[in-house]
């Protein structure tokens, strides 16, 4: 059969491509700061731990173009199902996935196929949870206004983070105290023997070192630990923002000045983190099926065990038994307790200095001693609004000025 011959028509017009400025800009950044990156990789020292090391460098050129992308509405549309439902499915697949790695031989198949299934869901995820938290620091009065056009607010920085796996941390502390010295960021995907040969190599006489899996990290877009419940990785994505929005203001920019600086910054970034989950959970309120929020199988725990209790009465026995000199006391005590946890279900690899020089770093956990978690705790609930906490918390940069807030505002009428 013949096929009809088709009428030509006006030649098609030529359109020169025309990307936006800030398109390009955002680009040659990233093209530039991969380009700078192998650079400084293959000409500087390598220095310890070299094979074992995580470079961020690499994390912000590889997502920089893809956020911006994200952030300017230039991505994928969500599921045509809606995100919520996105969410459940998700989350229903990291319990699966939590359940059948927790096995003593787990099928090695079965988890590729739910990791990539839920690969698919990880965009819609994170659109949700990301527009989420935008609406309840919009409600919070949190945001700013653009440089030259004061009548624009905009939630700064924008709430950007990555699914995914995490980078380890090694801790390093004193022995004869409780202190965070330098930390070095390693590999996400390193095996209980690699972390063992990295921390003999960084323990010395006179420093003990713990490698802790992160479950977030405050690069932007932030790195937020995947395989956590619902409500794990929505406090974490809120906490990260949190140390975003805290940089552009006095208490944020101490981190790295020594002293209380990073306590005080991360101790706020948890209260605030976690009434900020809390809201975006009454303002979107999911019904997870039982057993399907993405948290791993019920653990078997002696009831009568109070971790918080107990861990708190250890931190304040070693600071006791330090302070006095007597460290292998403290060591001693410190390996009894993790024994005796164990026997009642409650795994820890290792508790040591730097245990609790990192966990402790979080003032509102039981791991720490240090009067900053009762006092921002008490300005939490003198306050008991998120936008009021962080506009007074983002301007103290000391425990005494933390003091003197909480001092002020309990003298208030």
């Amino acid at each position: 059969m013949a096929v009809p011959p088709v009428a030509a028509g006006p030649p098609a017009a030529f359109t020169p491509w025309r990307p936006h400025t800030w398109l390009l800009a955002l680009t040659l950044a990233g093209v530039l700061g991969i380009l700078l990156g192998a650079g400084i990789a293959l000409f500087a020292p390598r220095g310890q731990f070299a094979e074992y090391r995580y470079h961020l460098w690499r994390w912000q050129a590889e997502t920089l173009v893809p956020t911006a992308a994200r952030i300017a509405g230039l991505g994928p549309e969500p599921a045509s199902d809606g995100e919520t439902d996105a969410v459940r499915r998700y989350f229903a697949l990291t319990s699966r996935l939590r359940a059948e790695s927790s096995r003593d031989t787990p099928d090695l198949q079965l988890i590729t196929a739910l990791e990539n299934e839920r690969a698919l869901l990880e965009n819609d995820v994170e659109a949700f949870l990301a527009g989420a938290i935008t609406e309840v620091v919009e409600s919070a009065g949190l945001q700013r206004p653009l440089p030259l056009f004061s009548g624009i607010q905009v939630t700064w920085p924008p709430v950007a983070f990555e699914l995914t796996s995490p980078p380890r941390l090694l801790v390093r502390s004193p022995r004869d105290r409780i202190e965070r010295l330098s930390d070095t960021l390693l590999q996400p995907g390193l095996t209980l023997a690699d972390i063992e040969q990295v921390e003999a190599r960084a323990d010395t006489r006179d420093t003990v070192s713990i490698v802790v899996t992160l479950g977030g990290l405050a690069a932007y877009p932030a790195i937020v630990r995947d395989d956590r419940s619902y409500a794990s990785v929505l406090e974490t994505a809120a906490h990260e923002w949190v140390h975003h929005y805290l940089a552009f203001y006095p208490l944020g920019q101490q981190w790295g000045k020594g002293g209380d600086a990073e306590t005080l910054n991360e101790t706020v970034a948890s209260i605030a983190g976690r009434e900020i989950a809390r809201l975006v959970m009454l303002r979107y309120p999911i019904d997870f099926p039982p057993g399907e929020d993405g948290s791993a199988p019920a653990a078997r725990r002696s009831p009568d065990i109070d971790f918080t209790a107990e861990m708190r009465s250890l931190r304040l026995a070693v600071d006791d038994l330090l302070a006095r000199g007597r460290i292998a006391e403290a060591e001693q005590l410190m390996e009894e307790k993790r024994r005796f946890l164990a026997e009642h279900g409650i795994v820890i690899r290792k508790i040591n200095q730097a245990y609790f020089a990192f966990y402790g770093t979080y003032a509102d956990s039981p791991q720490s001693s240090n009067p900053i978690g009762p006092l921002f705790e008490t300005l939490w609930q003198q306050t008991g609004d998120i936008g009021e906490f962080l506009r007074i918390a983002r301007g103290i940069t000391s425990r005494s000025e933390l003091e003197q807030a909480v001092a002020a505002l309990g003298a208030s009428p």
